[in-house]
């Protein structure tokens, strides 16, 4: 032992000081599903309930764009007819299977004692391998040892790779983000997976992007409440807009239910979201971002705020840009000091622009 004084004090220092150091924990690079599981579930859509379901919905050609789209699966080993609904993350590993088995309405199935019929892919190949007392697959162990239940990205997240101008859309069920894509194309559908699932680490491939929140109904607006405050988290990573459609337009007895998006969508035949070839003597609609002229393609969301409305446009870049409107849904002034008030409560900064020549309010987004 050294010896060291201090104050009139002998201070006792151990010569072998390395005793006492802790060595930074290494992470272990994560071990993913193999593509060949999730290729053999690529199959038994006959079977398939909530295949059936989309069937009566769009017919077969956009079913089955969109299980390509998304890569839906099917899964018989737990309950018959369940659907395999793959987490790809944006460089194509497979991060997690959720299995899920619906009912003849389109809605997840419940069990005898009232749970719902969902579950995991790797839960239940542990479980078959386990019941035939065979050994695990090296990456199925590899894959528990870490947790398992990896869902550590977004449903649909691998669509964002192909298409970096889309706005994206975030629901909270993946079959609601593929039901959803196609009423409104206009946007990249993605689902969290659950009300908790929308978490800053999950949303890492949103960077710099246009997003819109579409939270689930719930009783006590809590679902409305968590995802705006996880907006304002997720405000470093990407511009966040909570739509508060469903809020504004459900009565109290679809609040109970805690009704989606899909919920609503689905009342209508999605051939009238269809955009309507303009006629030849329409005139083209023009934003003036900064001197430069940007064709309007479509209204994308309207979002309410006090006594204003803010517009949200797809223009012909396939870029968004947002307007200020009033209630009555006139330009709003340039002088409008509500901007400020904006700012406040969404981080957004409007700043003075032309729509067809009309002095207006203008959020023009960093790639606009």
């Amino acid at each position: 032992m050294a010896q060291i004084e201090d104050h009139g004090k002998r201070l006792h220092i151990p010569v072998n000081s390395h005793q006492y150091y802790k060595r930074p924990e290494t992470r272990k690079a994560p071990t993913y599903i193999p593509f060949d599981v999730l290729s053999q579930s690529q199959r038994g859509y006959e079977t398939n309930r909530f295949i059936t379901y989309l069937h009566s919905l769009f017919g077969s050609d956009i079913t089955n764009e969109l299980i390509h789209q998304y890569r839906i699966g099917t899964s018989r080993s737990r309950w018959p007819g369940a659907t395999l609904f793959w987490w790809i993350d944006i460089s194509g590993n497979v991060r997690a299977g959720q299995v899920k088995q619906f009912d003849h309405t389109g809605h997840t199935a419940k069990s005898i004692d009232g749970g719902s019929r969902t579950t995991w892919i790797h839960s239940i190949l542990k479980y078959n391998h386990e019941s035939r007392q065979e050994s695990l697959p090296s990456w199925l162990s590899a894959y528990l040892e870490q947790g398992g239940n990896l869902v550590s990205c977004l449903y649909g997240e691998h669509l964002l790779k192909d298409d970096t101008g889309k706005p994206i859309a975030i629901v909270e069920a993946p079959a609601t983000a593929s039901v959803a894509s196609v009423y409104l194309p206009a946007f990249i559908w993605l689902a969290a997976g659950s009300l908790s699932y929308l978490t800053t680490e999950r949303c890492q491939a949103l960077a710099d992007r246009q997003v819109f929140l579409f939270p689930d109904l719930s009783a006590d607006g809590r679902a409305f409440t968590l995802w705006s405050n996880k907006a304002r988290e997720l405000a470093g990573v990407a511009s966040v807009t909570v739509s508060d459609l469903l809020e504004r337009c459900a009565t109290a007895t679809e609040r109970a239910q805690g009704l989606d998006l899909r919920d609503y969508l689905t009342r209508f035949d999605y051939r009238q979201f269809q955009p309507a070839p303009p006629p030849e003597d329409k005139h083209t609609l023009t934003i003036d971002i900064d001197g430069e002229e940007h064709e309007i393609n479509a209204i994308a969301v309207i979002t309410e705020i006090d006594t204003y409305k803010i517009v949200t446009y797809l223009l012909g870049n396939a870029k968004v840009c947002e307007v200020l409107y009033t209630a009555a849904g006139e330009l709003t002034d340039q002088l409008d000091d509500f901007s400020q008030v904006i700012y406040t409560r969404m981080g957004k900064v409007f700043k003075p622009g032309k729509l067809n020549g009309v002095d207006c309010l203008i959020f023009p987004l960093k790639n606009c």
